[in-house]
């Protein structure tokens, strides 16, 4: 199946080009054989007339045709290719031109007045192309005597030079369709380049800060690029908005919470109103945290500039670095510099910010950050040297509010805002054990 629009068009272009020039070709052959074959005939034809002109005919019926008189030379010249005999009533040969050696056999002849056209082969296998003339010739005395005139030429200059015009014709057009293909090609190239400059400053969209297609295109695609110019904003102001929004939201019900926060610690109140509360309270943070870190993903979207992941990585192992500085945990960022992937930065931030403190809390001494592209996926992976999930499927890890180690602190919602992130781009997240010798987070995002 062919999917290039310049393939497609050139494909359909030379299909109708050759078969136009087929059927041209097969015409002018058609039209250019009907008009030679009329010439041959009219030329025989005229030669008929011209031997009738000079024929003689005795008082007892014999024809006479002086060699002197002949209209044409090649007549008179043995086997020239040209011939001329006369047969009387009982179809026998009663003259010859100089140029017939033998005969020429006759099928059928014409009635009287009528002209009949043929092709013949001779014994010595020549095909000729005959005319005969049925006549009449009244002596003066009144005696009546029927003859034929039959004049022939041989097909095989006719055919030789059939055979140079055809070779010519299709030398002609064959060049002439291969020239116009190549123009074709040419304008095709000319006419899609908008389309190709479109590909390119798509393409660069991934890479420049401007979200926004540059340039004048024809017509016919303009709107197509102020449209997608028009998506691209509001895509991102719809972002920023909803980005916004959230913030403001956290925001606002800090203020209620500390609130009741603070109610909660009230020693005054009785043991069993102030515990329910902080339960209540602890629960109603982790699904604000939760709910708040989730929708804040940007998760995939169309045109999204390739970022380097190596640098967020980096500026994250120095910060966490300076958090478990007491720990001496050390992070190692093996992510090439001129890898890039169409993320948005805050989900690469949220994402790797998450893996990386998880490795740290759980682990040693050592972090390892490694990503690679493989054909079209692209793999993250976050190893620590610590002691591994355990016992306990990993995958249920992912879970929101499920903890490896209920002794540290946290609300088991890390891996499961990272798996929402993961999923947001249509891909998977995998907990397996490192080669280090504890765990590894693996996850794998489309990169298209």
């Amino acid at each position: 199946m062919i999917n290039s629009l310049r393939a497609r068009l050139l494909a359909a272009t030379a299909v109708l080009l050759l078969a136009f020039i087929g059927l041209t070709g097969v015409a002018l052959q058609t039209a250019v054989r009907e008009r030679a074959e009329q010439a041959e005939h009219d030329q025989l034809q005229g030669l008929s007339y011209a031997l009738l002109g000079s024929a003689e005919i005795t008082d007892d019926g014999q024809f006479n045709l002086a060699p002197r008189v002949l209209p044409e030379s090649d007549l008179s010249r043995p086997d020239s290719g040209l011939y001329a005999m006369v047969l009387d009533e009982q179809q026998q040969m009663i003259w010859h031109s100089p140029s017939l050696l033998g005969g020429i056999d006759m099928p059928s002849l014409p009635a009287v007045g009528q002209w009949q056209e043929r092709r013949v082969t001779r014994d010595n296998g020549h095909t000729l192309l005959t005319l005969s003339f049925g006549f009449r010739w009244v002596t003066n005395d009144g005696k009546d005597y029927r003859y034929t005139l039959v004049v022939g030429e041989s097909t095989a200059t006719f055919t030789k030079q059939m055979q140079r015009f055809q070779s010519v014709l299709w030398t002609l057009l064959s060049v002439s369709a291969l020239a116009l293909l190549i123009m074709e090609l040419l304008i095709l190239r000319w006419g899609l380049a908008p389309l190709r400059r479109l590909a390119r400053n798509l393409a660069n969209l991934e890479s420049d800060d401007d979200r926004r297609l540059a340039g004048h295109y024809p017509d016919e695609i303009q709107p197509l690029v102020n449209n997608l110019n028009t998506m691209l904003a509001n895509d991102q102001a719809r972002l920023t908005r909803y980005r916004n929004a959230l913030g403001d939201l956290a925001h606002s019900l800090k203020t209620p919470m500390a609130i009741l926060r603070g109610i909660a610690e009230d020693q005054t109140l009785p043991a069993e109103q102030r515990n329910p509360l902080r339960a209540q309270l602890a629960r109603m943070n982790d699904i604000l945290d939760y709910q708040l870190q989730k929708a804040a993903a940007a998760g995939k979207r169309s045109l999204t500039r390739r970022l380097a992941l190596a640098p967020i990585a980096q500026r994250l192992g120095r910060a966490l670095t300076k958090v478990y500085a007491e720990h001496g945990t050390r992070f190692d960022v093996r992510i090439a510099a001129d890898l890039r992937a169409p993320l948005d930065e805050g989900d690469v931030t949220e994402l790797l910010g998450t893996l990386m403190d998880n490795a740290a809390k759980y682990g040693q001494d050592q972090v390892i950050v490694d990503a690679a592209r493989h054909d079209s996926t692209l793999s993250i992976w976050v190893d620590d040297n610590g002691p591994g999930f355990g016992d306990e499927p990993p995958q249920r890890l992912l879970e929101r509010g499920v903890r490896a180690d209920s002794s540290r602190e946290g609300q088991g919602l890390g891996l499961a805002v990272a798996a929402e992130i993961v999923h947001s781009y249509n891909g998977t997240i995998e907990l397996t054990d490192s080669p280090e010798g504890g765990a590894r987070v693996l996850v794998r995002i489309p990169d298209s």
